[in-house]
């Protein structure tokens, strides 16, 4: 049941379609099929614990170079649970190889078919890790900085350190064209995500005053502009503390 939800959630994106049919063109059939049992192997490790926290799961897109999964739920989700679905990714990647290196052991696969995953594999994984959005490493990175600063604060850094990481990976594969479109595409979902800061924390504090917030610690603040994630809020005022539902209302 799990496999079929998986399965129509998934959407492939018209890029890898055509990199597919270039890939038969040149002869790269082996190779294709590879790197896709690898990101949707990836991607299945996401959706498992994404099943099982009961996210809502928009759909599971497919690019040539990994997949991204869209959610259509809460922006105050836990932390714990972000950082257990995408760390599921990753491990799901590896066990995927473990399981290739068995059968590589017991003949069942040649050596050309295990080099290529392991080479795909390891390339894959070291790229996803990168702290650029909206790849793996910047979803750990947000869940770390989201437990030190405020949701806005942490947005904003997520951003620059993305700028940062991008801007380091154009200037080592610079002379290599073959990643311009995966730069390009990263440098797009980057903007993106500036373009809706205001949008994005704006939903954010109306989830905070229409959601029954049922986490546990409490954080006195004087401004929406430092609301955190997973957390509750007391509001200061000139004379008492109130809750961040009143504060929210009497505000906005």
């Amino acid at each position: 049941m799990i496999i079929k939800k998986f399965l129509n959630s998934i959407s492939i994106s018209p890029y890898t379609i055509i990199l597919i049919f270039l890939a038969f063109l040149a002869g790269l059939f082996k190779e294709i099929i590879v790197i896709t049992i690898i990101i949707i192997f990836h991607e299945f490790g996401h959706f498992i614990c994404l099943y099982k926290y009961k996210w809502n799961i928009k759909k599971i897109i497919i690019y040539p170079f990994g997949g991204i999964t869209n959610i259509d739920d809460e922006i105050d989700k836990p932390l714990n649970e972000e950082f257990l679905i995408t760390l599921f990714g990753p491990l799901f990647q590896e066990i995927l190889f473990i399981i290739i290196f068995c059968l590589y052991l017991f003949h069942v696969i040649d050596e050309y078919i295990f080099i290529l995953f392991k080479n795909y594999n390891f390339t894959i994984l070291i790229f996803n890790l990168l702290p650029i959005l909206p790849l793996d490493g910047s979803k750990l990175l947000n869940v770390f900085i989201n437990k030190i600063f405020n949701f806005r604060l942490s947005y904003f850094l997520n951003i620059i350190i993305s700028s940062i990481s991008l801007l380091m990976f154009f200037t080592i594969f610079k002379n290599d064209t073959s990643y311009y479109i995966i730069i390009v595409f990263l440098l797009y979902q980057i903007i993106y995500y500036y373009k809706n800061r205001y949008i994005i924390f704006n939903r954010f504090i109306l989830e905070k005053r229409l959601r029954n917030n049922k986490y546990i610690k409490y954080k006195k603040i004087n401004n929406v502009k430092r609301m955190y994630r997973n957390k509750r809020h007391l509001f200061k005022t000139k004379d008492r503390y109130i809750t961040e539902k009143e504060y929210i209302k009497s505000r906005f």
